[in-house]
Order: C-alpha cells, then sequence, then structure tokens
C-alpha cells in the first residue's frame, strides 16, 4: 500500500489472501465479511478526498471569448485576468448600441416624415408608396392606441399614424393632437 493510503485507510496491513477468493469467472474478488465495512469505509473515504482535490484542482475549460483552455473554479467562463471577459463585454454592448441607434434613426425619421406632411393639428391621408420614398419605416414607433372602432394607431412623438388597405392602394393617415 502507498503511504497517502494508509493515512486514510487507518490500516497498517496489506489486504492478506484469505480476505480474497477465485470467483467462477476466474476473477479475483475480495469477500464481503469481517472486511466489507473497513473496505466500504476505505472507498468513502477515497471519494470524499477524490472530491476535494478536484474542488481544490478545479475543471478544465475553454475561454468562451479567445478559445484558450484554462482550469477554472466554479463557473468561470473566461481566462484570467480581465481582458477576454470586458472584450465580450464590449462586443456584446456594441450590437445593442447598434439596434438602439437604428431605432433611433428610425424614429427621428419618421418624426421628421410626419412633421413634414402635417405641421398643423388635425388629421390627413397620403398615399403609402410616396410615404416610403420619403424614408417612412412603419415599424418604427413608441407605442400603439387602440380605437373604440378597433383600429390600431402607432405613436411617435405627439403624431398618431395607422395605415389603411383600399382596393390595391395603401394610405397612410396621420392625426396630430
Amino acid at each position: 500500500m502507498k503511504n497517502y493510503d494508509k493515512k486514510f485507510l487507518k490500516i497498517n496491513r496489506e489486504p492478506l489472501m484469505e480476505d480474497f477468493f477465485v470467483s467462477k469467472k476466474g476473477k479475483t474478488e475480495q469477500l464481503m465479511g469481517k472486511k466489507h465495512k473497513e473496505v466500504t469505509t476505505f472507498t468513502q473515504q477515497m471519494l470524499a478526498e477524490a472530491d476535494r482535490r478536484q474542488q481544490m484542482i478545479g475543471k478544465v475549460v475553454m475561454c468562451s471569448y479567445c478559445g484558450e483552455v484554462f482550469v477554472a473554479k466554479g463557473t468561470r467562463k473566461y481566462c484570467y485576468g480581465d481582458e477576454c471577459r470586458n472584450a465580450e463585454k464590449r462586443y456584446r454592448q456594441s450590437i445593442v448600441d447598434g439596434l438602439a441607434a437604428q431605432i433611433k434613426k428610425g424614429l427621428y425619421a419618421n418624426y421628421k416624415i410626419l412633421n413634414e406632411l402635417q405641421p398643423e393639428s388635425g388629421e390627413s391621408k397620403f398615399d403609402y408608396d410616396v410615404v416610403l420614398k420619403k424614408g417612412f419605416d412603419e415599424h418604427a414607433y413608441y407605442g400603439t392606441y387602440i380605437n373604440t372602432h378597433r383600429d390600431i394607431w402607432h405613436i411617435v412623438g405627439e403624431y398618431y399614424f395607422t395605415i389603411s388597405h383600399k382596393d390595391e392602394m395603401r394610405f397612410l393617415h396621420i392625426y396630430k393632437k
């Protein structure tokens, strides 16, 4: 037996030949008699030691950003140091910033077009194809409002707009408070 095994087993002798027997399949197996408790204790202690060492050492992980392999404790996803984690965070934030910029650009363009078409309070109707040529985006709006006739009006600033269909034609209805 190795020295570190004696520390956990607390048995100072090697297993004797009478502790084993040869099974019908020709394999050497240990008797399940009086030595079973000692073997079970030894197994439990070795498993506990293996678990302790695994927690101490950590697990082998690949960095989510650069792909480098490292030993990590806990749920670490990036290399040690802040370079990979910060670079990944900047990348994710740039995607969000790009989407926010596109939304802001669409809202501003719609507001300019609606203000050009309907500068005063009231309601008006325009050919949708003409408005599209000016750069109008029907998906860029702040919120929606449903009136009593079940019409869905989209909100951009103080403007409300809806798109109606009549035969083959589409129209943009604009209302300003």
